[in-house]
């Protein structure tokens, strides 16, 4: 092979390898590499999409948008013989020193092309005033940002939630899924479990620059797409007389819907206002805490339970008398009843209405932590709701092999008395005793959920939350209606007789919980008692005594619900012909009272 051959051959092998090259990039590639290049030779100013609204049950506002408007300054724009005066004029139209301007424009060093922020949430007055000085303005911008409004400040609060910009930790998990830094993102309530929906799309300025960064041109405004609006369970105007009724008591109310599980309502206190600042918020205690969804002792309300499976186990029947001298003696420890002269000669049904503590000391005695527990899980004790918020506590029930893995210590007879009656190691939340009541008063429990509807952009349903059916009440039909008629008489005629309300019967029970300082104090209740439309769950922390603060609160909202919602006409005084309904059947009242004693 000759030498020209041999280069021949060389150049030939070359120029295909070029070519099979540039083929690739320019032609089998060209797309994605001429938008690399057209992508490396521009910046996007990111506009943030507008969050979708929220509503009430009723389409009522509870969460909107309002713009706010803050004030950049692009260095790069900026004439060096300008500033000066700039400096002196924004100061002026913004009402702060020129010093103040300076500093903040010096106080963060930025790339020329990048703005400076001098001034947040501006008034759309000044905003004009900068705009009709935008000549003698060069490198100032005014950026629009759409903010939160809250129509009624603090009202359901926790269940809304806040927004904030997206933290390191949040951005690491959420990347993945499309959020960027600067992002503002759900913390908590609604706003935080459907940010995905709330969101939208950002969209943005496609800014041409040139080898050095500096901007160009604009290239493009890609408009973003408003976040999906979301409509809640809530009642806002029974929203609003809860956080009424509660006042400043710091606790906790849940209404809830006991036949699809919707909530109505719930309160916290302390509450927070999202449109504040954070040194306002702060000063209450732990503003943040949603205490509908975090866990206390139950105290009397617990008895319930405890007699629940008393008469399903056979430890006792309607028909047993026991003897409360106003204390109860297991060994040589002796426990106190709240009554101290006793209720005397009394049966577990009375000792229900009456919320004895001897009764139910005893029959803590008789069933035992495991039993205890076993229908304490049947009303859904221990575990989540599934409630569709953060912060939901599982609450506890303890059981003798927990005792003995945690401390190390056997099960007494002193400790089943302490569960018996809702004290000791037991934790419930206001939420999971809502729902425990309602299946009480139904036979039936639902999960319960606080978002109703999500609508897209053109207010159309994407999605429709369906009641969802988690257990039916296994007691047998004859102690079901033993425990709603001892209910029902604890508002008639027993401790929680401060919840009565004529023409609207109910069923409750009150609880006193012992806790370091003073007790918390509890009231759950349910409304018809008959065929119930609502459950209320009042808890106060340090409220001392149920009978008192908590159903109180309670009746002010049962009264409300009778004189705006209540939906049966109800009058209490023709009693024996009232009715209690369970499954497809209309029990009789006065076949309920019927005794054989």
């Amino acid at each position: 092979m000759s030498r020209v051959n041999f280069f021949l051959a060389v150049f030939v092998l070359l120029f295909f390898v070029l070519f099979s090259r540039l083929f690739f990039l320019q032609v089998l590639n060209g797309n994605y590499y001429s938008k690399a290049a057209d992508d490396n030779a521009a910046r996007v100013n990111p506009i943030l999409a507008p969050r979708g609204i929220i509503f009430d049950r009723d389409h009522k506002i509870l969460l909107k948008n309002r713009p706010e408007f803050s004030v950049y300054m692009i260095p790069h724009f900026m004439p060096k013989e300008k500033k000066d005066g700039v400096f002196t004029l924004l100061g002026e139209l913004l009402s702060a020193p020129k010093e103040e301007i300076e500093r903040r424009f010096y106080e963060k060093k930025t790339p020329l092309f990048e703005g400076v922020l001098i001034a947040t949430d501006v008034s759309p007055a000044v905003v004009t005033r900068i705009e009709e000085q935008r000549p003698n303005l060069p490198g100032v911008e005014v950026i629009c940002f759409p903010m939160r409004a809250y129509p009624h400040p603090g009202a359901a609060s926790h269940v809304l939630g806040y927004i904030a910009e997206i933290g390191p930790t949040e951005l690491k998990d959420l990347q993945s899924r499309g959020y960027r830094q600067g992002d503002i993102i759900g913390k908590d309530g609604v706003e935080k479990n459907y940010d995905e929906y709330l969101r939208g799309v950002s969209g943005g300025k496609k800014i041409e620059v040139d080898a050095f960064g500096r901007p160009i041109r604009v290239k493009e405004i890609i408009e973003p797409t408003n976040g999906k609006d979301v409509v809640l369970t809530i009642d806002l105007d029974l929203q609003l007389q809860v956080e009424k009724s509660l006042a400043n008591n710091e606790g906790a109310v849940v209404v809830l819907n006991p036949k699809t599980g919707e909530i109505l309502a719930m309160a916290s206190h302390p509450y927070y206002d999202a449109g504040k600042k954070w040194e306002d918020i702060s000063q209450n205690n732990h503003p943040f805490m949603n205490r509908a969804l975090s866990g206390y002792p139950p105290g009397s309300i617990f008895k319930v339970v405890t007699l629940s499976a008393a008469l399903e186990e056979g430890k006792t029947n309607e028909n047993e008398i026991l003897y409360c001298p106003g204390y109860y003696t297991l060994g040589r420890r002796t426990a106190k009843c709240w009554l101290a002269s006793g209720h005397g000669r009394i049966s577990p049904i009375e000792g229900l209405t009456w919320s004895c503590d001897v009764v139910f000391y005893e029959l803590g005695r008789r069933l035992g932590p495991d039993l205890i527990k076993k229908y304490a899980q049947i009303y859904g004790l221990g575990e989540k709701t599934g409630i569709d918020l953060p912060q939901e506590k599982r609450g506890f029930i303890p059981t003798a092999d927990w005792k003995k893995t945690r401390f190390g210590e056997n099960w007494y007879d002193g400790d089943s008395i302490n569960i018996g009656i809702g004290q000791g190691f037991i934790q419930v939340t206001p939420l999971q005793m809502a729902v425990m009541y309602g299946m009480i008063g139904t036979g039936k429990r639902f999960k319960p959920y606080v978002v109703k509807e999500i609508l897209d952009g053109n207010g159309k349903k994407e999605y429709e939350a369906k009641p969802e059916l988690i257990a039916q009440l296994t007691l047998s039909l004859r102690n079901q209606i033993l425990l709603r008629q001892a209910l029902h008489d604890v508002v008639w005629r027993g401790t929680g007789i401060a919840a009565y309300v004529p023409g609207l019967p109910a069923a409750g029970k009150t609880g006193t919980a012992q806790n370091p300082g003073l007790p918390h104090a509890w009231f759950v209740c349910y409304a018809p008692y008959n065929d119930p439309e609502i459950v209320i769950a009042s808890f106060v922390a340090h409220g001392e005594h149920g009978d008192r603060v908590t159903a109180h609160i309670a009746g002010d909202i049962l009264k409300w619900y009778k004189e705006n919602r209540l939906k049966q006409k109800i009058n209490e005084e023709a009693r024996p012909d009232q009715y209690i309904v369970h499954g497809s059947s209309r029990i009789p009242y006065h076949r309920l009272t019927e005794r054989s004693d």
